[in-house]
């Protein structure tokens, strides 16, 4: 995985604009992917990188997609801490809120964003 995936639309409704890329930012989503140098130093050549990008919209991903994103942000909701000022995390309580109106678990306009990167690698 090459970062944490997203799925709120820039402007959700609740809060300011641009919650769920403040959120990355002081979450660090973006986990070190630079695999070659770990393949090569255990002994492996490396044939091949390539990068998806995953891009699946409500209509295509169904149902699971609400409860999806609830539990990923609520798992970044849990490391924010004091991280995110009070309006983006009264914000963030919000779309958590499974009875609040623009809940995630209610939205029709979640989608999910990411990249994965795949090596292709051989022992020599």
């Amino acid at each position: 995985m090459d970062f944490f995936p997203r799925f709120l639309p820039e402007d959700a409704g609740v809060g300011r604009p641009g919650l769920e890329a403040r959120l990355h930012a002081v979450t660090n989503t973006e986990p070190p992917h630079e695999w070659d140098r770990t393949l090569t130093d255990a002994g492996f050549t490396v044939d091949a990188r390539r990068a998806f990008e995953i891009r699946l919209t409500a209509s295509r991903a169904g149902p699971a997609l609400g409860r999806y994103a609830q539990v990923c942000l609520t798992k970044l909701r849990s490391h924010a801490g004091d991280a995110l000022e009070a309006d983006d995390l009264a914000a963030l309580d919000a779309l958590l809120d499974e009875t609040h109106p623009l809940g995630i678990v209610r939205r029709v306009d979640l989608s999910v964003r990411t990249t994965r990167t795949t090596w292709i690698a051989r022992r020599p």
